[in-house]
């Protein structure tokens, strides 16, 4: 079904589009496919490209962590990663996030926080191609502050080394 509405909107579009994975607060238990799969069969299926938000990936491993569903959640955010097809990315997103008591929230809301920086260096070895987007919608700072964050991403991309095709 997704292939189908993506096909669709490429058709009318007449370009490739690209996709971004959520932020999730629950997990499916029935899952016939982990979600890089989904993502990948996706990809290839329709030559779409994925918007990876290495953001959401931290706070969804956070959040399983929280769950029980997982004891390491960079190592989880980094088999994400290394398990999306070479090629395939085409931005990477980084934001901030709020910790809460309970749960961690995408916010868009303060800066990137270090492990986030740390899983935004692995993509941009696997992927140099991508370019990085510094996502800010709460609380927003003074323009200083947001092209500071943006110079880091630039700078951080430019600096990693390029990782072997996998």
């Amino acid at each position: 079904v997704m292939c189908q509405h993506v096909d669709r909107v490429q058709n009318l579009l007449k370009r490739p589009m690209a996709v971004e994975h959520l932020s999730a607060y629950v997990a499916w238990a029935d899952a016939d496919f982990s979600e890089p799969e989904f993502f990948n069969t996706l990809t290839q299926r329709t030559g779409c490209r994925l918007l990876l938000d290495v953001n959401n990936l931290h706070v969804n491993a956070l959040n399983d962590q929280r769950a029980g569903r997982c004891e390491h959640p960079a190592e989880q955010a980094a088999r994400w990663i290394q398990a999306i097809r070479s090629g395939s990315v085409a931005e990477i997103h980084l934001a901030g996030h709020c910790v809460m008591p309970d749960i961690v929230i995408d916010d868009h809301g303060s800066r990137v926080a270090d492990p986030v920086w740390a899983l935004f260096e692995q993509a941009a070895a696997r992927f140099p191609n991508a370019r990085p987007l510094v996502e800010w919608d709460t609380h927003v700072p003074p323009l200083a502050v947001l092209l500071e964050e943006a110079a880091k991403a630039d700078g951080l991309r430019q600096r990693t080394p390029v990782l072997e095709a996998a």
